[in-house]
């Protein structure tokens, strides 16, 4: 379970964060809980293309993030091929971009703070815009849930 954005700080933080129950599905974190998560606007620019182990969540399934710049599908198409390359089955690998899922103020705010090093007016706002569209994040890691136990239900009857 791999979530996906621009720089790994933000949104896919957030998406994995609800995906391992560690902010809520019932209702909008507070500033405090969101900026109170370790990993949130952390990721430094050198960074990006780093997977980023979170958890394992409630059927045993790593979760990971990962920041792929600009280029996302040439270097989401890299990561698979070297991982081929180096002899890793890539088939239960299941990528899931969560940049759509936030708004302007959010994507500014990050933008700010990781890319422009004004984390003091950065890192509030983009909070303030994950917390604008939580329920939108929220809806996407539910999708996500889904589909992986679809995908499970579909690999446990090819055994």
């Amino acid at each position: 379970m791999i979530y996906y954005c621009y720089g790994s700080a933000h949104s896919s933080v957030i998406s994995a964060a609800i995906h391992l129950g560690r902010l809520p599905i019932d209702r909008v974190p507070t500033k405090q809980e969101i900026l109170g998560l370790a990993d949130y606007d952390q990721v430094e620019s050198w960074q990006i293309g780093t997977l980023f182990f979170k958890g394992h969540d409630e059927f045993g399934n790593p979760v990971y993030t990962l920041g792929l710049g600009g280029e996302q599908a040439t270097a989401k198409l890299a990561l698979v091929s070297f991982l081929e390359q180096a002899g890793l089955d890539t088939r239960d690998l299941f990528f899931n971009q969560a940049l759509p899922h936030i708004n302007r103020y959010a994507k500014i705010g990050g933008a700010l703070s990781r890319r422009y090093g004004f984390v003091k007016f950065g890192r509030p706002l983009s909070a303030y815009g994950i917390r604008r569209n939580y329920g939108d994040l929220v809806s996407f890691v539910q999708k996500v849930k889904r589909e992986e136990v679809r995908r499970m239900r579909g690999t446990a009857g090819r055994n």
